[in-house]
């Protein structure tokens, strides 16, 4: 059923909006699963299946996070994929603040064109690999990606996680998106330090300050420029 225009066809339970809000917040009520159709048609294609909750992470975090769990990336042999996004606040009046009710579409149809990539041009992510995201994404063109890792030491009590193998995905800033490239271990741990969160977090906030500037820009940028360059001296295939 397709409830929202701008978000996927939801497979389980709600038949309203005020419904699908419900079933979204409520702890108790399993994740609302939506259906994400490839753009190209095919009998034998798999749907992709996007589970969402929003959760109260009050376990170490202290934060409420918009919970997005793949089911069916397996079917192009890529990881499944989680993202924690954090619920989003506005002020919608001079005292009042409105919060995120719905989870934000641009991450279902980021995570279709994963899928897509894998399936048409057998593009996987694998652990430390990185997606870019084009103009403006989740409302900010500051918005550069996602880079993706496997769980270590970080807390997953609270979290609806699929089987493994799976990736987790933090939200980076545009600056950011060079060092995923090159130093991308380097990143997560700075990201870690800045959320004071060892190894690195789980959850993305949106429309932080980057870790990295203009100058750190620069420089890795002619380091990876080096690095190209010495992959097509010697020869060898380099991950981009």
């Amino acid at each position: 059923i397709k409830l929202v225009p701008s978000l996927p066809p939801v497979v389980n339970g709600p038949e309203s909006i005020e419904q699908l809000q419900c079933a979204l917040a409520d702890p108790v009520a399993p994740s609302v699963v939506f259906a994400m159709q490839p753009s190209q048609p095919g009998v034998d294609r798999h749907l992709l299946l996007v589970r969402v909750k929003l959760l109260q992470l009050d376990c170490c975090v202290r934060r409420k996070c918009w919970s997005f769990t793949t089911c069916g990336m397996r079917w192009v042999a890529q990881d499944e994929i989680v993202i924690l996004l954090e619920q989003q606040s506005d002020a919608s009046t001079e005292n009042s603040v409105m919060d995120e009710l719905l989870p934000p579409e641009d991450i279902f149809y980021h995570l279709l064109s994963i899928y897509e990539e894998a399936m048409n041009k057998h593009h996987v992510i694998i652990n430390l690999g990185h997606t870019v995201t084009p103009g403006t994404f989740l409302g900010s063109t500051e918005h550069g990606g996602f880079l993706f890792f496997r769980t270590t030491f970080q807390c997953v009590q609270q979290l609806p996680l699929p089987p493994p193998p799976y990736l987790v995905g933090v939200l980076l800033q545009r600056w950011e998106i060079p060092w995923a490239k090159v130093f991308p271990l380097r990143l997560l741990l700075r990201l870690g330090a800045e959320f004071r969160y060892y190894p690195c977090p789980l959850f993305s906030v949106r429309k932080r300050k980057s870790v990295f500037g203009e100058i750190g820009h620069t420089i890795v940028n002619l380091l990876a420029a080096m690095w190209k360059n010495n992959q097509r001296t010697t020869g060898r295939d380099g991950y981009a």
